[in-house]
């Protein structure tokens, strides 16, 4: 692991905690509806793997500080934006790499509220859903269209991408 990479997660990871506490001061950040807004930074895992992992720490954390589910939700909330991060990092820079996190959380997340909260399990799926949705088709779209025309100015990482040409070339040998 490179010092530049262990800074770039670091910086992840403290912009999603930020951000989430900013959504739990208008109490966005947890329960059935929720709006975090840190969740637009979702699209950084689909062309940085340092944000793959600092996304997943700063979840960890964020929970740990705001979470009315406690630990098992410090534990879970993480495996979740880690499942979802790994999906759009395999899935790229395309729009709809911003549906992972809406399925993931939406029934990762709704199980955990009727399993600790005893909440009705799915309006909250999709009550979780929704709030991911209109984050991540709004500012996380925001955020992929910066990445995909800026993402060289922003210093982001670039993914390589197979030279079609080539490929067809051997294709016909």
């Amino acid at each position: 692991m490179t010092t530049r990479l262990l800074a770039r997660g670091s910086v992840y990871a403290a912009a999603y905690v930020v951000l989430t506490l900013l959504s739990g001061a208008f109490g966005l950040a947890s329960g059935e509806v929720q709006f975090r807004i840190s969740e637009a930074l979702l699209p950084f895992a689909c062309v940085d793997p340092a944000a793959v992992v600092g996304l997943t720490l700063g979840t960890a954390i964020a929970n740990g500080l705001a979470s009315p589910m406690g630990l098992a939700d410090v534990v879970a909330g993480a495996l979740l934006t880690l499942t979802a991060a790994l999906l759009m990092w395999r899935i790229g820079p395309r729009v709809v790499a911003l549906a992972a996190p809406v399925v993931v959380n939406g029934l990762g997340v709704g199980a955990e509220l009727a399993l600790i909260l005893h909440l009705p399990f799915w309006p909250s799926v999709g009550l979780v859903a929704l709030g991911e949705a209109v984050v991540l088709f709004t500012g996380g779209l925001l955020v992929l269209s910066l990445i995909r025309r800026h993402g060289a100015l922003l210093g982001l990482p670039g993914r390589p991408r197979p030279d079609v040409r080539a490929i067809s070339r051997q294709d016909e040998r």
